[in-house]
């Protein structure tokens, strides 16, 4: 069972059917998970608390929702990886790094 599996088996109960497809509910989505990271890490720079367990767990979602919002775009897994390299590319050659 893969990810995309795993996700729509786990969360069938909770979101509607389209919840793995549609790229308007993940793109929100997302966007809610970076929001709690962001959070996290205010309280961690604010109070100096170590919240590196749940800074962890919001990574996890936050790349869940990118994959599954990758592959809406065909660009799930390796095609993402490939994609970032190539991105990375152009930013080193356009900053002559």
């Amino acid at each position: 069972m893969d990810m995309y599996e795993i996700h729509e088996k786990m969360t069938a109960h909770l979101f509607p059917s389209y919840a793995s497809t549609d790229e308007r509910f993940l793109a929100l989505a997302i966007c809610g998970e970076v929001g709690e990271l962001a959070n996290m890490i205010k309280k961690r720079w604010r109070d100096g608390i170590d919240l590196a367990p749940e800074i962890r767990e919001e990574l996890a979602d936050i790349r869940i929702y990118l994959e599954l919002l990758a592959k809406c775009f065909n660009i799930e897994g390796e095609k993402l990886d490939q994609a970032v390299e190539t991105k990375l590319k152009k930013v080193i050659e356009k900053h002559k790094l």
